[in-house]
């Protein structure tokens, strides 16, 4: 399990002494005091593994330390690692009690904890203060792995330009021992920092005792890449799925394996106790492409490890663990408030694009201030760029989170859903709102919310994932919006416009339409008037065979239609009769008719389509 803190909603409830908040575009804190997170719930863990993100000026530390919680009662805090900018980084030393130890880099308890804190100290000599960007903690069980899975294709079959680096080829005192240097050397190449492998090694050397020459402290090698600009965090990572998702996102990730002899065919070592190397694709086989530094020569540090190898050695062996390390932006991440707007410009009063509900997923895109440009992944735009991409606005870093593991696999189909954690505070979780449900129990349903707490709700008002769309639930949905507000850009239960509301009455049966009216046209199968079902969608344009649709409704049976009309201020339940003058059975696929909702009566082209099977 990964728990990584990287937007100011990431970090809400932490106690703050000394520091002072930053706009996400500069950071999170800075300064010198601590940043003490709340009690976090967490699955069963025995081993943890921290790491952090910061800008450590001149005369500047970082020191990050841990407390957990066993049996009902809290460990005394264990410092982990420190890095201070006059001597560079190490481990804390051997701390050892009732609940476990500190084994270098790792934390490992005697017994698992469900909860942890994290304490982050920030110290400053000299002029400027150092600054925190971001706080991972990657936990694990002794006795648990990262389970198993046949290969499919996919994205992932690729490989990543990562030019090779060999340890072999470098001076006799460091060759034998730096593995973990010059795998990090590698990605931050990739990336664009192009350093000598040397150089990265004298910088991630464990100060704590040098003469052990300790290159593959965990922290500190996050630490030092982070201040060369390449920010990440130590992972768990779950299996072969977790490595593939980095590689489709075009991010090579530098895993820890341990082997004996016969374990990892093709490899120039026979065994280890403790390896890196860099994962940089896959072949169509499902085979792992690596960049292994212990290749004795640059043109034998390519390699092709089978998958069930890597798997054995890494994922089971090491239990997933990992450096992920890519920029800063672009990061994928998460709506963690019940709605938020997606405004055309980073502006309290631009105008609305569309809105964002918990548990949907964005992909962050750079930062100015407070404000965040996103693509949000589950809403498809087509215009203005005349090809699909995800559509794109701005939204507060305040309403962004970094994402769960477990992508939800249930959403809410009622106007709000009201939740209770188990210390009986609600929480309203909106309509389109997807969570992960870890239990079913009847009428009711275990959810685990975004910042880790679990909550009971009404089994009924969730949607569970897997089940086909029902065409009478997606009409019932909309109906708990009528009489609500027209509000342009709206897609939340507090107001929408004619797109939002398909969009959310659609969303609330585990179907994503596109974003607005004209891409939801484009998406829709054509149907003629007589293969119209309920909860089929009916589309106007303006006269004209190019004309771009510019309102969309949902056929609501008989002649009913149900829409969020600009004109009357509100959602509603009309006619065919009431708005065109005629009823359904006189009008056909691409006819004129005429609009007399209006304040005038006015020419519009009329269209069907749907997205369900017929």
């Amino acid at each position: 399990m990964n728990l990584v803190h990287f937007t100011p909603l990431d970090i809400e409830g932490s106690r703050l002494a000394g520091l002072k908040a930053l706009p996400f575009e500069d950071g999170l804190v800075e300064g010198s005091g601590e940043l003490e997170s709340p009690e976090l719930l967490v699955p069963p863990f025995d081993e943890l593994v921290g790491s952090w993100n910061a800008d450590i000026p001149k005369g500047a530390s970082v020191e990050l330390r841990v407390q957990a919680r066993v049996d009902g009662r809290w460990s005394p805090w264990y410092a982990l690692a420190r890095w201070d900018a006059s001597t560079g980084g190490r481990n804390l030393g051997e701390q050892k009690d009732e609940f476990g130890k500190v084994d270098v880099d790792t934390l490992v308890l005697a017994k698992p904890a469900d909860a942890v804190r994290y304490r982050v100290v920030l110290g400053q000599t000299g002029r400027k203060a150092p600054r925190l960007h971001r706080v991972a903690l990657a936990m694990s069980k002794v006795a648990e792995a990262p389970a198993s899975r046949p290969f499919s294709p996919g994205p992932w079959v690729r490989e990543l330009a990562v030019r090779p680096r060999s340890q072999a080829v470098e001076k006799e005192k460091y060759r034998h021992d730096i593995c973990s240097p010059t795998c990090l050397s590698m990605v931050l190449d990739f990336w664009g920092r192009r350093l000598k492998t040397t150089k990265v090694a004298d910088a991630v050397l464990d100060q704590k005792d040098p003469e052990a020459k300790r290159y593959g402290n965990w922290p500190l090698n996050i630490a030092f890449a982070s201040m060369e600009g390449v920010h990440g965090h130590i992972a768990r990572l779950d299996g072969m799925a977790g490595l593939e998702r980095e590689v489709e996102g075009g991010r090579p990730v530098i895993v820890s394996i341990t082997f004996a002899e016969g374990e990892l065919g093709g490899s120039p070592m026979k065994k280890t106790k403790g390896h890196l190397f860099v994962v940089s694709g896959f072949t169509p086989e499902g085979d792992v492409i690596v960049r292994d530094p212990a290749g004795p020569t640059l043109d034998q540090v390519r390699r092709v490890y089978k998958r069930a190898d890597v798997e054995r050695v890494w994922a089971v062996k090491k239990r997933g663990v990992a450096y992920v390390l890519a920029p800063r932006f672009p990061q994928d991440l998460v709506v963690g408030v019940p709605a938020a707007d997606l405004r055309r410009k980073n502006r309290d009063d631009a105008e609305l694009g569309s809105q964002l509900v918990y548990g949907e997923r964005v992909r962050a895109l750079r930062a100015k201030g407070d404000w965040v440009e996103v693509e949000a992944l589950e809403q498809e735009a087509h215009l203005p760029a005349k090809e699909w991409h995800p559509y794109r606005g701005w939204t507060k870093a305040s309403a962004l989170r970094w994402p769960p593991e477990i992508p939800g696999d249930a959403v809410v189909r009622v106007k709000r859903a009201e939740a209770r954690t188990d210390d009986g505070h609600p929480i309203g979780l909106p309509l389109g709102a997807r969570v992960d449900v870890e239990v079913w129990n009847g009428e009711s349903a275990s959810v685990r919310l975004l910042d880790g707490r679990l909550a009971e709700a009404k089994a009924a008002e969730l949607r569970q994932a897997g089940l086909p769309p029902d065409r009478g639930r997606i009409l019932q949905t909309a109906r708990q919006l009528l009489g609500g507000p027209y509000v342009w850009g709206g897609r939340s239960p507090d107001g929408v416009d004619c797109s939002g509301l398909s969009s959310l009455s659609y969303r609330s049966e585990g179907v994503d339409l596109p974003r607005d009216a004209h891409e939801q046209f484009l998406r829709a199968n054509p149907l003629k008037r007589w293969a119209l079902k309920p909860a089929d969608l009916i589309f106007l344009s303006k006269p004209g065979k190019k004309a771009p649709i510019t309102h969309v409704m949902l056929y609501a049976g008989s002649d009913a239609i149900l829409e969020s009309r600009q004109s009357a201020g509100k959602t509603l339940e009309t006619s065919f009769r009431e708005r065109f003058g005629k009823p359904l059975s006189e009008i056909e696929w691409g006819d004129v008719v005429i609009d007399v909702s209006g304040p005038k009566p006015e020419k519009r082209t009329i269209y069907f389509g749907g997205y369900l099977p017929q």
